[in-house]
């Protein structure tokens, strides 16, 4: 931006809005990324916003973004920096919109059992002040204290108990978005409408590149009634795999299945002798329900040679399962080479995927290890974790990309989903438009119509 364009910008808007110090500038200049934390202690600040604009309203931003619309200057949304992937970074510079000061509980609705927040309201806030109501949300990604609701919709997020009751875009009511030329829409609300194309879906997921989510209203629950846990361990992989399959074609929901690898199933015990895959189950709802349910779910996992070791481990794994102290030890040492990529496939493709990307991996880092969670009726989410060191961060800067560019090329070549929860941003860009193949097409032509002058996060997604 020129020095012009920025006195510009301060007559347009409440200057006390707009922040340059270089302090904030930098920390508005990486996410939560292994590789942003590596390139942060290297110096490297390759993507830096001119300024920084924290508006009060969607007001504020509709003024910012049909200035920036009528400017050609680029505007990339900042929620919280959790992301992990590279979406919230100003690869353009120009503007970031700072949403933190959009952060109020505007109304929770008991009867329809719904609540109304600013896109920049933190998860964790969020849930404390519906708990205190007897509520949740539900919705609890591991990020949950230092994610936002607006970031949660734009990267298209998904949490721990999604075998229950969903991801973000089944749990999203509706929201308010304002579009690149400063038009402020309220999306329709009803529990169900036949009224045309369902328009949020053009927004969830879209990380930033069509609009401004501004708020949100959300389905929230009662806090359940009861809960019972089971852990299981199963003699080899494809058993257990088995048994999740069953399960979740059964017609059982259980809000919480977590199936750990050999590799992965002793840090889920806690236990370093312990050497067999291992499933985490947790159900919950009224009493009888839920403990017919679990009975039913344990009668599956028996009838797939598993074996049943009660609750407690689960019980620990609640706990601390918002805990990423392990992983951010290992990123904050130089050197140090940390990364989690979570990708997804039917049934009939799972295991292809996880075999491939553990061997390709497997040379790649010290340790490898997995989970399969976020289960469907259809197929499986798959999480690896890797961990190791290298001489220096140039070189852990450079495994680290090698990590990544084996991993989609695996996903690619097997037919998984290249992301289930953490989007595309700039790490996934390229395979992204690999895997949307023709339909990359429509997503191009709906950029063109609502961002003709292509300010919103550019270099993002396609």
């Amino acid at each position: 931006m020129t020095p012009n364009q920025i006195q510009q910008l301060r007559q347009a808007i409440n200057p006390q809005r707009i922040v340059c110090d270089k302090d904030e500038l930098a920390r508005h200049s990486h996410d939560c990324s292994p590789l942003a934390a590596i390139r942060r202690r290297r110096g490297n600040q390759a993507t830096c916003p001119d300024l920084i604009v924290q508006p009060a309203d969607h007001q504020e931003v509709s003024t910012v973004l049909a200035w920036a619309s009528s400017n050609q200057v680029p505007v990339t949304t900042w929620g919280a920096g959790s992301a992990v992937t590279g979406a919230p970074l100003a690869s353009n510079g120009g503007i970031c919109l700072d949403l933190a000061n959009l952060n109020q509980t505007l109304e929770i609705n008991r009867e329809n059992l719904t609540t109304r927040v600013g896109a920049g309201k933190l998860g964790g806030e969020l849930e404390m002040e519906l708990n205190e109501h007897g509520l949740t949300l539900n919705h609890s990604p591991q990020s949950l204290a230092q994610s936002t609701v607006g970031g949660w919709l734009s990267t298209r997020s998904s949490g721990q108990m999604s075998s229950r009751y969903g991801s973000i875009e089944d749990l999203c009511v509706s929201f308010t978005v304002v579009l690149p030329s400063g038009k402020i829409i309220g999306m329709p609300s009803a529990p169900r409408a036949a009224v045309g194309p369902d328009m949020r879906q053009l927004f969830i997921g879209a990380e930033g590149m069509l609009g401004v989510i501004t708020d949100v209203t959300l389905k929230m629950f009662q806090i359940p009634e009861y809960r019972t846990f089971e852990s299981c361990y199963f003699p080899d992989l494809n058993k257990g795999l088995s048994a999740l399959q069953h399960v979740m074609q059964s017609g059982l929901r259980p809000f919480l299945l977590r199936y750990y690898d050999a590799d992965e199933a002793p840090h889920a015990m806690v236990d370093p002798q312990f050497k067999h895959p291992v499933l985490f189950l947790g159900c919950e709802g009224p009493e009888h329900v839920t403990k017919a349910e679990m009975a039913t779910a344990i009668d599956i996992c028996r009838h797939h040679e598993g074996q049943t070791m009660g609750g407690r481990a689960v019980k620990s794994w609640m706990k601390r399962r918002f805990d990423f102290s392990g992983i951010q030890r290992i990123i904050d040492k130089p050197g140090g080479v940390a990364e989690t990529i979570e990708v997804c496939h039917y049934w009939d493709g799972i295991r292809n995927t996880y075999n491939s990307m553990r061997a390709g991996l497997k040379p790649l880092a010290d340790q490898v290890v997995g989970h399969f969670s976020h289960a469907y009726p259809q197929g499986v989410s798959l999480y690896f974790i890797l961990s190791g060191c290298a001489a220096d961060d140039a070189l852990a800067e450079k495994k680290l990309l090698n990590i990544w560019r084996v991993a989609m090329e695996t996903c690619i070549q097997t037919g998984a989903a290249i992301s289930h929860h953490h989007g595309v941003g700039l790490l996934r860009r390229q395979p992204a438009r690999t895997y949307l193949g023709e339909a990359i097409s429509v997503l191009e032509g709906i950029k063109q119509a609502l961002d003709p002058t292509g300010i919103m996060n550019p270099g993002k997604l396609i």
